[in-house]
């Protein structure tokens, strides 16, 4: 464990450098910092001039009502923070749905598949769904309820569809006893064309829906006994009947399956397939045919670990990858990136882990994700609450092998990564003349603990590995038998601050 503001310097010699790449970034934002305690990113979009569009949620609060709302938050593609809003309808709160509840409509807008909240004179808790109406800058236009009134009927995710209406499920308890999926067809003035009720005799759920032209398909939970629940997928033909359904799973309760299409109309699912009753299970993605719901394939990822979960998967452009993210909670929650081709073999596998000069060991969960244009990834969702902070909304960028700093992956047992310690490596001077000494400078949080051997590593911007150091106990000053002498030619190069199991911070050092 290092103790109090220990810093160790190492110095480097080198050669000339070009122009700096663009840097990925971490951002916790609290939406509401007047009153919010509970923030999370539930969906993330990217609007036409690139720009991030985060959906969530925050508390609200006037001199009346006390309540969650739904928020949105813009950012530049260099993660520089440009504006935030709140829809406040009181007395109702209002909710942005489940994990990728938000699409990107034809118009450049964004539509978000919520519900919200009352309760009535009689103590009557009634919920309906609603389809919230986003601008391309993240503004509130207007919003539409749906379902019957005085019930409750709970919104998770909606789609604009090719006749230019909209699609959204959810799940009610309004049928039966039991909790029933829905999935609401509207026109595109939010009219209800159609609406279906779905499920058996247990509690059902629907936290996704996607189309491939006239066809739907939903993605849920479905209850096959009263202690077990599988892996739900339905088709739907154009007024909601079901073509054909699909429902597996083990011997245990399964997480939901969130689906989505691909270009090709195949049906991704993402999820985790359960070891216990207890929360042990491993990352899930399956391809499905769309003619009839067989497997194209179906793959587990790594060990089992709890609460492990994958929540939403998507096509990465071009190579028509799959990026799909998650958490897990191993020594507090962690999130999760996992890339692999379209055949499911996996490419890469990282896990995020907030903290800063506060907080040494933060948690968090990531909901969504989405491709970015230099073929990097935006992933959001929650910092968990911890020490002086409040849940904030999480917000991560990384480069194409889910970085934060280029080069993480040559670095061998890097899995885990810490997102805000960027502070800890500076270098100086930067940019450095040819021949000329740098100095590497490390500065822990007092309490952060290291796993085995702290070691620093060097890495060109063409991905490759030019050198590594282990650093001695940061005690004190490196001494001059630990200078880096390195002989580089003109370059950007990435520096990796890392012990044996998690990428600790990072800098680019650029020669001229």
């Amino acid at each position: 464990m290092i103790k109090g503001s220990n810093r160790i310097a190492a110095l480097l010699l080198l050669g000339l450098c070009q122009a700096v790449a663009a840097q990925p970034f971490n951002l916790r934002h609290d939406l509401n910092s007047s009153y919010s305690t509970g923030s999370t990113g539930w969906s993330v979009e990217l609007n036409d001039a690139g720009e991030i569009v985060v959906v969530g949620n925050s508390d609200w609060s006037d001199s009346l009502y006390y309540s969650s709302v739904v928020s949105s938050l813009r950012l530049s593609p260099q993660g520089e923070f440009i504006s935030s809003e709140h829809f406040w309808d009181p007395p109702k709160a209002t909710y942005p749905g489940w994990s990728n509840s938000t699409d990107k409509r034809a118009d450049g807008g964004f539509v978000v598949g919520g519900s919200n909240f009352n309760i009535d004179s009689l103590d009557n808790w009634l919920q309906r769904p609603v389809l919230y109406f986003l601008n391309a800058a993240g503004g509130f236009e207007q919003f539409i309820e749906l379902g019957p009134e005085n019930q409750e009927w709970i919104g998770r995710q909606a789609k604009q569809t090719p006749d230019g209406g909209y699609v959204i499920c959810g799940e009610t308890s309004s049928v039966g006893n039991a909790l029933q999926a829905f999935v609401i067809k509207t026109d595109a003035q939010g009219n209800e064309e159609w609406t279906r009720t779905y499920g058996g005799p247990w509690n059902d759920f629907i936290n996704s829906v996607d189309h491939y032209g006239p066809t739907y398909y939903t993605g849920g939970n479905r209850r096959i006994s009263s202690g077990n629940a599988q892996f739900w997928v339905q088709c739907l033909n154009d007024t909601g009947a079901v073509v054909w359904e699909k429902l597996w799973g083990g011997s245990f309760p399964e997480s939901t399956a969130n689906i989505s299409v691909a270009q090709n109309g195949d049906v991704l699912v993402a999820g985790g397939w359960a070891y216990s009753n207890f929360g042990m299970a491993r990352r899930y993605l399956a391809r499905l045919d769309p003619s009839d719901g067989s497997f194209i394939w179906q793959r587990e990822y790594a060990p089992q670990v709890s609460d492990c979960a994958l929540q939403s998967v998507k096509e990465v452009p071009l190579s028509m990858d799959l990026i799909s993210v998650g958490s897990m909670s191993q020594g507090g929650y962690h999130g999760t990136l996992i890339r692999t081709t379209s055949t499911g073999d996996s490419l890469w596998m990282r896990h995020y882990q907030y903290a800063d000069s506060l907080v040494s060991n933060g948690a968090g969960i990531l909901r969504d994700v989405v491709p970015t244009p230099d073929g990097g990834f935006v992933a959001v969702g929650s910092a968990i609450q911890v020490g002086p902070y409040t849940q904030d909304v999480w917000v991560v960028k990384t480069d194409s092998m889910g970085c934060l700093e280029p080069g993480c992956h040559l670095i061998m047992g890097m899995v885990s990564q810490i997102t805000n310690l960027r502070d800890a490596l500076s270098v100086a001077p930067n940019p450095v003349q040819a021949q000329g000494q740098v100095q590497v400078a490390v500065d822990l949080p007092a309490d952060f603990q290291i796993d085995g051997s702290l070691r620093l590593t060097v890495t060109d911007a063409t991905g490759r590995m030019v050198h590594e150091l282990q650093l001695p106990s940061p005690a004190g000053q490196l001494t001059t038998d630990n200078w880096l002498n390195l002989q580089l030619p003109t370059g950007l190069y990435h520096l990796h601050l890392h012990d044996a199991t998690r990428w600790i911070s990072g800098a680019k050092l650029v020669v001229e």
